[in-house]
């Protein structure tokens, strides 16, 4: 199984989009969805110039990531309990930022499942403040690996896009 990453705010337009195509007449709201589309990937292709799709991450499988994460802080496992929406969560979103009381980074089953997880700017925050303590071998180490580097990059670029989506 693979997992699809796609920054929040494109998610959230193409979704606002497809919901305006859906109900069948000419999309009422400002800015134009498909504008506002447009915008936002335009926005992700500036930031991630060269990448064929740059508003999404280009691997799919996680355990690794997860692995070394959980191991220096950036993340924790954890079983998803219930899906309760956080309070930096637009209402009028389906995604959900579930956490773990007491606990800080990226919670691993968010990037485990396919069940469309929110992972926050907070959450990456943590994270990122967590790879920062981390011992220097280690750090060049593992950004020696392209998928490391790689997904270092994509969570400096998705707390610019307030966060991304896991689905």
């Amino acid at each position: 199984m693979g997992i699809d990453l796609e920054l929040a705010d494109c998610a959230a337009a193409g979704y606002r989009l497809s919901a305006c195509k859906e109900a069948g007449v000419p999309c009422g709201h400002e800015p134009d969805c498909r504008g506002e589309y447009r915008r936002a990937l335009a926005q992700a292709a500036a930031d991630r110039p060269g990448e064929q799709y740059p508003h999404e991450f280009r691997y799919r499988r996680f355990a690794d990531i997860n692995e070394k994460m959980q191991l220096i802080g950036m993340g924790y496992a954890a079983e998803r309990e219930e899906r309760v929406p956080g309070p930096e969560i637009d209402a009028d979103l389906d995604w959900v930022s579930e956490t773990v009381p007491g606990r800080t980074g990226i919670p691993g089953f968010k990037l485990l499942s396919n069940d469309r997880w929110l992972i926050t700017v907070r959450e990456i925050d943590e994270a990122l403040e967590a790879y920062a303590r981390a011992p220097e071998h280690l750090r060049a180490e593992w950004e020696a690996e392209d998928k490391w580097a790689a997904w270092l990059e994509w969570l400096a670029v998705a707390r610019r896009h307030g966060g991304f989506e896991a689905e």
